[in-house]
């Protein structure tokens, strides 16, 4: 067995023992839990180990192993236990035995996770005054330690609550400005320099829009605010590729988000723009529309590049299989959205399979996020779609190979994840929009697109099947 003498210790200090799960999210986890005691099986090393080799798991797997073993190397010769560097004087034990005679036979100790549980439970019996809490993702094992009387929890280190995510799904903020403020705006006979001085009592963020009412409550245009300026825009001449924004709900006249979500997409000085919102809202058309129009009208980026999180039935998260064919061809069938939107663009005056030329040209580029590694994403339009099934390491992979003139933009819907290893709470989008609001800069963005405008039955779908 393991030196236990540390758990000998009658002290205050808690014990997590974390799940491969946790490992794999996070590698950082380890350095999470203060002063207390962080327990790592044999086991789930075992299985870290396995996921090595992973395209982009085996990234988290192979940095959890490398923070492993520069804290083993630099603990003191005689000590089993490997101190944490992480001013909380906390500690890590790794562990192996403990498996309990009391464990219900008919939990195989063949699966991986039985084996922890029984260790769990073997622990407790070893050391009784200790309190120990099993750190998983795992929702059955979470139930599994409550049968077995185990103190068990979801990682919550990068978690936001309900509350907190419902409040990104609400519509844009009205504002109303009194004659002087509005005269002011349209001061400049150059609609280009129309602006006025931005007000602290609005609580904007940068680049965050707003619709602008007159003192009748009459709406009359559209700001964005750039440092300290209120920038106006013209919602009705607000388009991509000649496509405004879309109403179909008829308790909606204007349709503000998508409004400004264009302003964004089409704004140079905007080199990050996040794009939340649930399916059917609009985020693939007007990412994908602001794409085609800054590559081949404007000239302002040299390609653009389609990527997406590919999700598989193996589990492992980005691998796209062993059928034959090239990535192209086995990235088309998951990259439908984009395809589909590619062919709505190119197909009004154009030949019918132009949107298959832009593919073959090299111009329209897509990628597997596991290719990402090692890229230059220089002079390129890059969209990243579905997000929410990237972890927090995948999305900051991507976003350091940006080039100096490239823009991203980041599409995805916190509540619809198919990746085992994320949560809607706990996810890169998430992650990056939350970020984003504690560290804004000029060059961030970020829109919530509340309206459904794909079709009635979309939206009907949407507000009446809720999932849990």
């Amino acid at each position: 067995m393991s030196d236990t003498s540390l758990l000998q210790l009658k002290d205050d200090r808690r014990i997590y023992i974390l799940d491969t799960n946790v490992l794999l999210h996070d590698p950082s986890a380890i350095f999470r839990f203060d002063e207390h005691i962080v327990l790592i099986p044999l086991s789930v090393i075992d299985e870290i180990d396995g996921k090595k080799n992973d395209p982009i798991i085996g990234y988290n797997a192979r940095e959890i192993s490398s923070k492993l073993e520069q804290l083993i190397n630099r603990r003191p010769e005689d000590k089993i236990d490997i101190p944490i560097p992480n001013g909380k004087k906390g500690f890590i034990l790794l562990i192996h035995g403990y498996v309990s005679n009391n464990f219900p036979k008919e939990l195989s100790l063949t699966y991986k996770d039985n084996i922890i549980l029984s260790q769990i439970v073997g622990l407790k019996e070893a050391f009784p005054h200790r309190e120990f809490i099993f750190v998983t993702k795992d929702r059955n094992l979470r139930i599994k330690s409550i049968a077995l009387e185990i103190n068990s929890e979801d990682y919550q280190h990068d978690k936001i609550s309900d509350e907190y995510l419902a409040s990104f799904f609400q519509p844009l903020t009205e504002i109303q400005l009194d004659e002087e403020e509005i005269k002011s705006i349209f001061a400049s006979q150059k609609s280009e320099n129309w602006d006025g001085p931005y007000k602290k009592k609005w609580h904007l963020r940068e680049n965050e829009g707003v619709a602008l009412f007159d003192p009748n409550n009459h709406f009359f245009g559209m700001g964005i605010r750039k440092s300290n300026r209120l920038k106006y825009f013209d919602y009705h001449s607000t388009k991509i590729l000649s496509y405004s924004s879309k109403v179909i709900d008829p308790q909606y006249e204007y349709n503000f988000e998508q409004a400004v979500c264009m302003q964004q997409a089409m704004d140079d000085d905007i080199k990050v723009q996040i794009i939340i919102g649930r399916a059917g809202t609009g985020k693939t058309h007007i990412a994908m529309g602001a794409a085609l129009e800054k590559v081949f009208k404007e000239r302002k980026y040299d390609s653009i590049k389609l990527i997406k999180p590919i999700i598989t039935k193996s589990r492992l998260g980005e691998d796209v299989g062993f059928l034959p064919g090239s990535m192209k061809r086995k990235l088309l069938p998951k990259m439908r959205p984009f395809i589909d939107k590619l062919r709505l663009f190119t197909k009004e005056g154009e030949e019918e399979n132009s949107y298959k030329k832009l593919l073959d040209s090299g111009i329209i580029e897509i990628m597997n996020l596991a290719d990402v590694r090692g890229t230059d994403l220089s002079n390129a339009f890059v969209i990243f779609d579905e997000a929410q099934n990237a972890n927090p390491f995948q999305m900051r992979t991507l976003g350091t190979r940006l080039g100096e003139n490239t823009k991203l933009i980041v599409l995805g819907d916190p509540t619809q994840i198919d990746s085992i290893y994320l949560d809607k709470y706990s996810n890169g989008l998430i992650n990056l929009y939350e970020t984003s609001l504690k560290k804004s800069s000029d060059f961030i963005a970020q829109i919530c697109l509340v309206q459904m405008v794909r079709s009635y039955t979309s939206k009907w779908f949407e507000e009446s099947l809720k999932s849990k």
